[in-house]
């Protein structure tokens, strides 16, 4: 069943391009993901639905996929690998997807990404990559810019809007004057988010404290010990510890009368008391099965397929949290939540899903019976629905993947990849660029 209903180094010409024609005997495609978070489930909801739009996978074939069953398929075999957030595991899981015969790497996550990276750089003719859900690509060192990459990776960057989300969550606190923020030191989206964070506090004259951590298991005493300091409020940038380790933040940031801001919206149902930023993974799985979809039928050269961005802002308000913490959420963004935890129900507005809806194609029909759908589901029990709740949604998934089918949906997605085409004058430009923040 679709997420949407619950609410994804050298200069590119340096290696020979791979591709699959259309034909070529059942490629192997290994997704591999960091941990099992609802944005990565999405994001792998719309790859696989994707795949049955463009014919890669039958009906049947698509059920199984939608249960993360290993398939053989007519046309291709998938294979499914989980880290369960370990990084051992995700090593393992790499290893052990080229061992089975994987034709290509789709990765979820930067540990994941950039473990296959080292990984298949010692290989004679290194297998293809395809990453998501990665927030600091180039930071992570998986490419110097969207053209300037390893030839055989390609993929999009989740961007996190932390400029607009920090404006968002003034709003609820304009008098802020100091405020905490906690990040995982291992991991390069944490990091280069806590110095973003930061740097926009500092320029707006606010004190800030910073607490690194390396594990779930530090979380609980860096929270208490950023009360201790006096902080104001918690903000926190897009890591995997602290997304796995939230419900503890949460925890002990409310014993203490402290919010908690998060760049998701989706973090509410966490413990987050505000959550504001990148939302839209199901749109960006449409992304990445586009690309594989078009790999696999030999219409694009990973070598000249530039990396592609994703952002965008929701802001979602957890009233509950607001209450135990003795305070109001601001009506300015009560007014503009369009996901919202009260009563230990959460919701979705009619503008949130007409957004999530439109980004993804779907016709006015499709529209209505959603509207009609979500009025009386808790977005967060969606696994518990009835069985006739459930027939409800996947009647809507399949209309939806139904109307991606239309002329003017496949007329975009091809211009789409169209535009993601890196040509010798953007490597040249880029390259330059390159060279000349170095000087």
């Amino acid at each position: 069943m679709s997420k949407i209903l619950i609410f994804v180094i050298c200069v590119v010409a340096a290696l020979p391009a791979q591709s699959f024609a259309q034909g070529d005997a059942n490629p192997t495609v290994a997704i591999l993901r960091y941990g099992p978070s609802l944005s990565d489930t999405s994001l792998e909801t719309a790859v696989i639905d994707t795949l049955l739009v463009y014919e890669w996978v039958t009906a049947e074939e698509h059920a199984l996929l939608n249960e993360r069953q290993d398939i053989e398929g007519e046309k291709i075999s998938i294979l499914w690998s989980d880290a369960n957030y370990d990084l051992t595991n995700v090593n393992i899981i790499v290893d052990s997807a080229l061992d089975r015969g994987a034709d290509i790497l789709l990765t979820l996550s930067t540990p994941v990404a950039q473990i296959a990276l080292n990984t298949t750089l010692d290989q004679d003719a290194p297998t293809p990559i395809l990453f998501s859900a990665v927030y600091s690509p180039y930071q992570a060192g998986l490419a110097d810019a969207p053209c300037v990459k390893p030839a055989h990776v390609t993929g999009s960057e989740s961007v996190p809007p932390y400029e607009e989300a920090f404006q968002v969550f003034l709003l609820q606190n304009p008098a802020l004057s100091r405020f905490g923020v906690i990040y995982a030191s291992n991991d390069a989206s944490g990091i280069y988010g806590a110095e973003r964070i930061a740097a926009i506090g500092e320029s707006l004259g606010l004190e800030v404290e910073s607490a690194a951590v390396t594990s779930v298991s530090d979380l609980r005493s860096a929270t208490q010990s950023l009360a201790n300091s006096g902080v104001e409020a918690i903000l926190l940038p897009f890591d995997y510890t602290a997304a796995i380790g939230l419900p503890i933040i949460a925890s002990v940031a409310t014993d203490n009368q402290i919010p908690v801001f998060h760049p998701h919206p989706g973090s509410i149902l966490a413990g987050a008391t505000v959550g504001a930023g990148f939302y839209n993974f199901y749109t960006q799985g449409i992304s990445a099965g586009l690309m594989l979809a078009a790999y696999l039928n030999g219409e694009l050269d990973i070598a000249t397929t530039a990396i592609d961005s994703h952002s965008g802002l929701s802001v979602g308000v957890n009233l509950d949290v607001a209450a135990a913490l003795g305070i109001e959420i601001a009506p300015e963004l009560v007014e503009m939540a369009e996901m919202t935890l009260e009563g230990g129900e959460s919701s979705m507005s009619p503008l949130g899903l007409l957004r999530l809806l439109d980004s993804m194609g779907a016709t006015d029909e499709v529209k209505q019976m959603a509207a009609a759908f979500l009025a009386d589901v808790d977005l967060s029990e969606m696994a518990a629905q009835s069985g006739a709740q459930q027939q409800a949604a996947a009647m809507i998934n399949q209309m939806l993947i139904q109307g991606r089918k239309s002329p003017e949906n496949l007329a975009k997605d091809r211009a789409y990849l169209d535009s993601l085409q890196c040509t010798d004058e953007m490597i040249a430009e880029q390259q330059a660029a390159l060279d000349a923040a170095e000087n």
